[in-house]
């Protein structure tokens, strides 16, 4: 690495590090304490399972909760090393889309998408989760193959697949890539297939060895979370509101973008200018990777939630900086002097842009506010104190209800179910059947744990649960938790007053949920 290269890496990793610590470092999404609680359990002799005994795959990430695990013996507080790598893979991800571009374009092009990317709020958004790294990963892995490193590229692609399977899409448009270098050399090449079985062997053998194992230990090498996400789907139910698809939650995406900063408009130009001038290769192969998962995802049907859409930003930025050059080609053809200047100025407006998301997330950081496709919920105070709670008040072995199982279910350190079907796969079977109360009958936890709308009764999906008798019979409020800046609402827990023994034999006898709409 020249010293260029790593005075930019530095400065990538800089910035990185100040965001988190002045903007972001309170930020907890509560998706990725599922896997804090995984990696802890593991870290702790348990098994990487989220309840101890239950040996059911619910993370989308089983390498980042190993890594988690491991690390966890230098830093004990899984929130802030998971925001530490976050934050390092976001600042080499920025590196390698500067490293991306061709060497052809001037530097503060190169130098500026990197920034673009480091700014990037849907990354931030994504903070403690496997999103930044795997991404990280796959771009790493695209920049492998540029210079023709396979055993790189393909061992990058095995352990993104291994972070979040949704690198296999990656994987493959690089595949193709070694199988046609390989076809250009037959005739010049003896050992012409070497880019291929380099790659193939690179990426499998980790793939393999874990999907062995996920046979054995789970019975299945697929999460639970993907039915569940599916189940999600049918009832309407998204991480970006209800009855919202994956192209919907594009135009949430954007149309909240656009009203943080009406500036963005100026990245989408720049990104027609970067289609309609000459990109390289490596940079189409990128563009094609976020049409390709979007498409996916879209097929597939399942949930959208907002870190499904960050491998669309790698290639729209790399799009950008193309654009940024084609129309400094065009002027300077059209001997305009102050090309270079011109071209400067407009970089900055896409900065500014990204600093008016990075403010507003500092806002609601410290505000809160209402629901919004591109900014944070601000619900961790009021789940961690109930969580606490919980671990505090309740036996060893008291099941736990829940609808949100991340920071609940990681303070709680208690044997949880959801209603959303994250954890059993018998109750996101229920969900697909467009079976929503039976979940708690069979289950009929100790305590449940429902938030509730502001100045709204407490609801089931339909359900007015707290006028059911069943339900008014069994259970009855215990405490609430709340925040201001939580802008849903206060949560309650409900304890079980029922034996349960005679909960299931009233059960079975007669239960008849009223449901009110």
């Amino acid at each position: 690495m020249t010293n260029l290269h790593f005075r930019v890496l530095f400065s990538y990793l800089l910035l990185a590090f100040l965001i988190w610590l002045l903007v972001m470092f309170e930020f907890r999404l509560d998706d990725s304490f599922i896997t804090y609680r995984y990696a802890r359990n593991l870290a702790d002799g348990l098994g990487l399972v989220y309840n101890p005994g239950d040996q059911i795959l619910s993370t989308t990430a089983p390498l980042y909760a190993i890594a988690l695990a491991a690390l966890s013996f230098v830093i004990r507080d899984f929130h802030a090393l998971g925001g530490l790598i976050s934050t390092i893979s976001i600042g080499l991800g920025a590196w390698f889309v500067y490293k991306l571009l061709p060497e052809y374009m001037p530097f503060v092009v190169r130098y500026w998408a990197g920034i673009v990317y480091l700014t990037s709020s849907l990354l931030w958004l994504s903070l403690g989760m496997e999103t930044s790294i795997w991404i990280m990963m796959v771009l790493g892995a695209f920049y492998a193959s540029q210079v023709e490193k396979w055993k790189l590229a393909g061992l990058l692609i095995g352990l993104s697949v291994l972070t979040r399977a949704d690198a296999a899409i990656a994987g493959g448009i690089i595949g193709i890539s070694a199988f046609l270098t390989a076809l250009n050399r037959i005739s010049t090449r003896a050992n012409w297939r070497k880019s291929i079985y380099e790659f193939a062997l690179a990426s499998i053998i980790p793939i393999l060895l874990f999907l062995i194992y996920a046979a054995v230990f789970y019975g299945s090498p697929l999460p639970a979370t993907l039915s569940a996400k599916s189940a999600q789907a049918v009832l309407g139910i998204s991480g970006l509101g209800l009855n919202v698809d994956m192209l919907g939650g594009v135009k949430l995406i954007l149309r909240s973008l656009m009203d943080q900063s009406s500036l963005y408009i100026v990245i989408a130009l720049l990104i027609l200018f970067g289609v309609a001038g000459r990109s390289s290769n490596i940079v189409k192969q990128i563009v094609f990777w976020g049409g390709l998962h979007l498409l996916a995802y879209a097929m597939l049907r399942v949930a959208p939630y907002r870190w499904y859409y960050a491998p669309l930003i790698p290639g729209a930025i790399l799009l950008a900086a193309s654009g940024l050059y084609f129309l400094q080609q065009r002027m300077s053809m059209r001997g305009f002097r102050h090309s270079f200047a011109v071209v400067v100025l407009i970089s900055i407006f896409p900065l500014v842009a990204h600093v008016s998301s990075i403010l507003k997330i500092k806002q609601y950081l410290t505000a809160g506010g209402p629901p919004n496709a591109m900014l944070p919920v601000i619900d961790w105070k009021a789940y961690h104190d109930t969580g606490e709670w919980l671990a505090e008040n309740t036996s060893i072995d008291a099941t736990v209800g829940v609808a949100e199982v991340g920071q609940l279910g990681f303070f709680a350190r208690r044997w949880m179910t959801d209603y959303l079907g994250l954890l059993q796969p018998d109750v996101s079977a229920m969900l697909r059947r467009s079976d929503l109360y039976s979940w708690l009958v069979a289950y009929v936890p100790d305590y449940l744990v429902f938030q509730r709308f502001r100045g709204a009764g407490l609801v089931l999906y339909n359900l007015y649960i707290e006028n059911d008798p069943w339900f008014r019979a069994n259970y009855h409020p215990t405490i609430n938790f709340d925040d201001a800046r939580y802008y849903a609402g206060p949560v309650t827990v409900f304890e079980r007053i029922a034996a349960k023994s005679q909960t299931v034999d009233e059960q079975s006898a007669d239960v008849d949920f009223e449901i009110y709409i």
